[in-house]
């Protein structure tokens, strides 16, 4: 006997085979099955279907659709299901009053293709959801039985709000999505084989079901062949009819149970394929993920942009958990227009009770007791670029919308410490230029290790550099110390030549070699120490005639005056001379005088007289006369009195003018004067 069961069990059976093709066979094969279903509602009388091939309008004030009484209340809380399908489906709300409201334990909104069955979930490249009013609201509450606030409007605008965690993620991963997907295949291949087992086992209870309606009818058929047949098997066919009865409500559910099985398989075994492919895709970016852009973005947009680590009461937390933090390897904070030219009167403003700024990066010791142990390296490079930059520690007070400055801040002071520094005033070309001030009532400058150990050196390089402790009236004030091993000041061009001049000034100028005691005060020469002083032209007391030293005193254990032509002592305007020149010495003045014993070695000429209380003499011999008053030998004549004078060899100068110096750009403007 021919019946429609073997074309039902047929239809199944391709279906099953087909689960792991691709989306549109699938869907064929459901549409298929779609008759099935048809047949055995329509043979069973299950339930009411309405069918309208146009519209069907159901029109009242109030409609109620679900498992309800007349009253609109659930018969029951559970197993009560309303599905709404169609291509298309409008929730409208007409009115100025008009709403749409949903209420329920979760809500879900999902933008996939659920399919003619809903048994689908498929992303198609329009997915989206749009959300769109005048006022959106998005809050949510740590309630628990009561929602104790509800959700306030702010006229237009989008306000979200969370008693806990708001994440906003825009991000794309290589290894967090791959090990997501590899999770998910794997409870979704879990899933395929007990799938696969319970479309099976559906596919054979509805093969069994129905071979058993077969059985009855052919048994109803073989008894039905004939009248006589008929009223001798009365009783046999009521019997039969009895168990086709019974069987016949069963075969809904089990065809229904064997088409979702089937369909879950379905579906499960196109998500494999979906997951799979994407594994394929994500395993050929891993290689560049990090080099390459990922085009996730987050954009913030608006006139006024806040940031704040405020609680709903108002209150800015200061707990040790309350932080802003922006992570990132590259940031950007401009205030510029599209062209890159500045905003008029934009600034960026920064005002905190500490600031810090660090290239630090961190090496962790693995395994470390301390998650924070490990070595911090400092790298990177930190740049200010700017026309005027300011580094002030000032107090101020204000009247009227004002800052006033009203005192340096108390216990203030600026450090910079690091292996190289460099102050450069240079151009483009590497030339000097500019100015370099340093105004401060007492300053040093130490190349020291931190046991006070001179180590290395100290370079400052500029067109002008003026070293300053002066008061707002000129007067110096302060002092300025300068320590460290090696100390050179230089003026000298890129090949080593001299140039310009060097000038220390100051009531009191000590130029020592000198090693100090423990409060900075001379303890004793320098043991190995030597100091030099050379110049082509060198002046020692004396600037003008009318501007030198009252006394200049030479002291040493030993101290030698060498002229490699020249050597010579005038007093006034050579009154009196000594004089060393080309091997000669000459002594000059109105009266020479030796004391104590005296030896002249070599020939001695004298050109006046000469008195002496006593002459011994070896020989003598008088060319002109010999007079005594006891012996008279000729005629005396006296000689001519000397009228001999020593001509100076070198004159006194006066020293060269010290070049005027200009002015810092901010004495020049204020007038003041070097």
């Amino acid at each position: 006997m021919d019946t429609v069961f073997a074309d039902w069990q047929s239809i199944l059976q391709d279906f099953k085979d087909s689960v792991e093709k691709d989306l549109n066979e699938i869907r064929k094969q459901k549409a298929e099955i779609q008759q099935i279903k048809h047949e055995i509602f329509d043979r069973m009388s299950q339930g009411q279907y309405i069918h309208d091939d146009h519209r069907i309008v159901l029109s009242a004030p109030e409609i109620i659709i679900g498992n309800v009484d007349s009253t609109g209340m659930l018969w029951s809380e559970n197993g009560s299901t309303v599905t709404i399908r169609g291509n298309g489906v409008n929730l409208e709300g007409s009115g100025s009053s008009g709403y749409v409201k949903s209420r329920a334990t979760n809500i879900s909104q999902i933008a996939v293709d659920p399919g003619m069955d809903g048994l689908e979930d498929v992303v198609r490249p329009d997915s989206s959801v749009v959300s769109q009013a005048r006022n959106i609201i998005v809050q949510c509450n740590d309630s628990d039985g009561c929602f104790s606030q509800k959700p306030t409007g702010m006229g237009c605008g989008v306000r979200i709000h969370s008693d806990g965690l708001l994440d906003i993620d825009a991000s794309k991963s290589v290894e967090v999505r791959g090990t997501a997907i590899e999770n998910m295949l794997s409870v979704l291949n879990e899933q395929k084989s007990s799938l696969e087992s319970a479309a099976s086992d559906r596919l054979s209870e509805v093969s069994s079901l129905t071979a058993d309606i077969k059985s009855v009818l052919e048994d109803i058929n073989d008894l039905t062949d004939s009248a006589i047949d008929i009223r001798s098997n009365v009783g046999d066919l009521l019997e039969l009819q009895r168990n086709y009865e019974n069987l016949l409500p069963s075969i809904v559910p089990t065809v229904e149970s064997c088409i979702k099985a089937i369909s879950a398989l379905a579906e499960v075994n196109r998500k494999i394929s979906c997951l799979e492919d994407e594994q394929t895709t994500l395993n050929g970016e891993k290689g560049s993920f990090k080099e390459n852009s990922t085009g996730a973005s987050l954009s913030l947009t608006a006139e006024q942009i806040s940031l704040a680590s405020i609680d709903g009461d108002g209150n800015i937390r200061t707990n040790a958990e309350a932080s802003v933090s922006i992570q990132t390897g590259k940031m950007s904070i401009e205030t510029t227009k599209t062209d890159g030219s500045f905003i008029d009167g934009s600034s960026v403003n920064i005002h905190t009770g500490d600031v810090n700024i660090s290239t630090v990066a961190s090496a962790l010791t693995e395994g470390a007791e301390n998650a924070s142990d490990g070595d911090y390296t400092t790298g990177g490079s930190f740049r200010v670029n700017s026309k005027d930059v300011s580094f002030v520690a000032v107090d101020y007070s204000m009247a009227n919308g004002e800052y006033t400055e009203t005192a340096l801040t108390a216990d203030s002071s600026f450090y910079v410490r690091m292996q190289d520094m460099n102050l450069n005033a240079v151009d483009t070309d590497g030339n000097s230029t500019g100015i370099f001030n340093l105004v401060a009532d007492k300053m040093k400058m130490t190349a020291a290790d931190k046991d006070g150990n001179y180590t290395g050196s100290i370079d400052m390089k500029a067109l002008d550099l003026f070293l300053s402790s002066k008061d707002k009236d000129g007067t110096a004030t302060g002092a300025l110390t300068m320590t460290a091993k090696d100390v050179s000041l230089l003026s000298v061009d890129k090949d080593g030549k001299a140039l310009g001049q060097m000038v220390l000034n100051g009531k009191d100028v000590h130029v020592k070699a000198m090693d100090l005691d423990d409060k900075g005060k001379d303890k004793n020469l320098a043991a190995g120490s030597n100091m030099v002083l050379a110049a082509e032209n060198m002046f020692v007391g004396r600037t003008k005639s009318d501007r030198q030293s009252k006394t200049l005193t030479l002291s040493s254990e030993k101290t030698g005056v060498y002229g490699k032509t020249t050597a010579e002592m005038q007093q006034g305007e050579a009154k009196a001379v000594v004089q060393l020149d080309g091997g000669n010495v000459a002594i000059s003045g109105s009266k020479s005088q030796f004391y104590g014993d005296n030896t002249m070695n070599g020939k001695t000429d004298f050109k006046g007289d000469v008195t002496a209380p006593k002459l011994t003499a070896d020989n003598m011999e008088a060319k002109t006369s010999f007079k005594s008053k006891n012996i008279s030998d000729g005629i005396a004549v006296p000689g001519a009195p000397s009228t001999a004078k020593l001509s100076a060899k070198l004159k006194e100068g006066d020293a060269p003018e010290s070049q005027e110096i200009k002015l810092s750009n901010e004495e020049e403007q204020e007038g003041g004067t070097e």
